[in-house]
């Protein structure tokens, strides 16, 4: 995979899952399958987990910008409250705000209409996700996951599927 494909600048966004499956994939490219590695990785996922629309990674892509910025909000708080200023830091955005700012940034809704109705569903969607999992996305998550694919890319590089993520 060449650092000009978009798949290599995103690899931070994927699931452990996807991760490991680029890492295969990128193993057995060819001259054929070259620069089709996000192609590769879309039939992989559809024949593993079954089909998602376009639409709902759109929502999904959204909802992780969403939690994301939430976590900065609340770091900015965090470090402010740490430092001696007298400055009064600016308050975390509430959720509606947060999905009015995904809604028009992720999933460019131009129009007022489209705007309000994602919006509204991605506060329902983002509120019912964090009743699920009951806790903020953090780094050590990340970063134990990122260790995990790179564990898994390590047994499967003894099996002799060489891997460049």
């Amino acid at each position: 995979m060449s650092g000009s494909d978009s798949t290599c600048a995103t690899v931070a966004a994927h699931t452990v899952l996807e991760r490991v499956l680029l890492a295969i994939i990128n193993a057995h490219t060819t001259s054929e399958t070259a620069g089709r590695q996000a192609e590769r990785l879309q039939s992989a996922m559809r024949a593993l987990v079954g089909p998602a629309t376009p639409h709902e990674r759109d929502l999904e892509r959204a909802l992780v910008f969403m939690a994301r910025e939430r976590q900065r909000d609340i770091c900015d708080l965090e470090m402010a409250a740490l430092l001696p200023c007298h400055t009064k830091p600016r308050a975390a955005r509430s959720i509606t705000e947060l999905a009015k700012l995904a809604a028009r940034e992720v999933l460019g809704c131009a129009t007022a209409a489209e705007l309000r109705t994602t919006a509204s569903l991605l506060c329902e969607s983002f509120r019912d996700g964090r009743k699920a999992c009951n806790a903020e996305p953090d780094n050590i998550r990340e970063a134990l996951e990122a260790e995990a694919v790179q564990r898994l890319c390590g047994e499967l590089a003894e099996w002799g599927v060489c891997s460049r993520l």
